[in-house]
């Protein structure tokens, strides 16, 4: 097979985010080169999922082998001429099952590539909630969350039922613009755009409804629209980034609003904006991560609560962006009192919060219980495995140092 080498590196950037490079299994860090002089797909697989897309290549006859990942990247790399010539060896490679004829496929919008890459960055893919480490689809669009943020992307998407998909490495490598289809079937999955193919199992558990967490709009009294966001965005970019809470705080004032770095308080920004609704008493303080991110997808319109004790609803890009404030006592120094007195003859309609079901509660709390064993089941199986790959690599070392002793003395006799 004849393939260039930026064709090649194409493909493995994709393929890569697959294929298991310390897998003892040689199929599972191979890539499979397969097809005939009509066409040629390169593929790789984890045992789980499976990926494979198009090349521009040529063969004179139909080929099937396959080349460790490894080996593909040192020759792109020590390969001079543009043009390579590809050989290797047959593996017998396992064909995904194929969806029934009664699967009626999903049709995907163009930008579902670009959609997914926004909400990519927000999957928590450490979450010991496995359904939280991929993104949910359903028919009100794609949905995203780790538990301290959440981004609903709405797009028209035909699913008589939610389904989660495992985080997308490769699709977000491969960067598809074309229309592409989704079948489901029982807990799998097949993804095609264009000439991109993706087949996997889908995550099993109930995502978080998410539609609970969005406040309504009369719980959202108060909104600040930043008339500048550039500047704002270089400004968030210079705090320090660091694990611990990283708050900036948005104090709105008479001309707009003053953002104040929670850990560097010294350094401040005046800057543009309209405000509307009532003076806010508590200062909206969000995290710096989140509000960088925000900004730097569009979303420029922030709706909160006075007091700040509910969601923020970011708006103005592509879908709704709800993050949790950072809880201060710190209360806003614009904010009048006699705002209360313009409220006082409002009628207030009380509302009777629904009582929990203890027994709900008690279940609730026994699968969270359920869920921390068994990660620290699963850390103790890690840690257990680390122990041994130790004692193993010292034992080896007291071997090479008895091997080494040997051949100093054999070389003293000798001498």
């Amino acid at each position: 097979m004849k393939i260039t080498k930026n064709e090649l590196s194409r493909a493995l950037k994709v393929l890569g985010k697959v294929v298991c490079q310390t897998s003892p299994v040689e199929l599972y860090r191979s890539i499979r080169f397969v097809g005939d002089e009509c066409g040629i797909r390169a593929m790789a697989t984890d045992g789980v999922e499976s990926v494979s897309v198009k090349l521009e290549a040529f063969a004179d006859s139909a080929i099937d082998f396959c080349v460790p990942f490894k080996e593909l990247k040192e020759e792109i790399r020590t390969t001079r001429s543009e043009f390579m010539e590809l050989s290797g060896n047959y593996i017998a490679y396992p064909e995904p099952e194929e969806p029934a004829s009664e699967v009626v496929p999903v049709v995907l919008p163009v930008n579902f590539g670009e959609l997914l890459s926004q909400a990519a960055p927000i999957v928590d893919r450490s979450n010991f909630r496995r359904v939280l480490q991929g993104i949910n689809l359903s028919s009100a669009g794609i949905t995203v969350t780790d538990g301290k943020q959440l981004l609903h992307l709405p797009t028209p998407l035909s699913l008589t039922k939610e389904v989660t998909i495992p985080f997308p490495a490769a699709l977000l490598a491969a960067k598809p613009s074309e229309m592409g289809t989704l079948r489901t079937w029982q807990d799998l999955f097949l993804l095609e755009i264009g000439n991109f193919k993706w087949y996997g199992k889908l995550l099993d558990g109930q995502y978080p409804n998410w539609r609970g967490v969005i406040p309504g709009a009369q719980a959202l009294n108060y909104s600040i629209t930043l008339d500048d966001p550039a500047a704002v965005i270089d400004w968030v970019k210079n705090i320090p980034s660091q694990k611990t809470t990283n708050g900036v705080e948005l104090n709105v004032t008479p001309h707009g609003v003053t953002l104040v770095s929670c850990i560097q308080t010294e350094y401040q920004l005046s800057t543009a904006a309209t405000v509307t609704g009532v003076t806010p008493r508590a200062v909206l303080t969000l995290d710096r991560e989140i509000l960088l991110r925000m900004l730097l997808q569009g979303y420029t319109t922030f709706k909160a609560h006075s007091d700040g004790l509910v969601p923020v609803i970011a708006s103005g890009g592509d879908g709704q962006y709800i993050a949790m404030p950072i809880r201060t006592i710190k209360t806003n120094p614009n904010y009048k009192e006699e705002n209360k007195m313009e409220h006082e003859n409002t009628p207030v309609v009380e509302q009777t919060a629904p009582v929990a079901n203890p027994l709900d509660e008690l279940g609730t709390a026994i699968e969270e219980f359920k869920l921390k064993i068994k990660a620290m089941l699963d850390e103790s199986a890690v840690l257990s495995r680390k122990v041994k790959e130790v004692a193993l690599s010292q034992k080896q070392k007291e071997r090479d140092f008895i091997q080494a002793r040997r051949a100093i003395e054999r070389i003293r006799m000798a001498i």
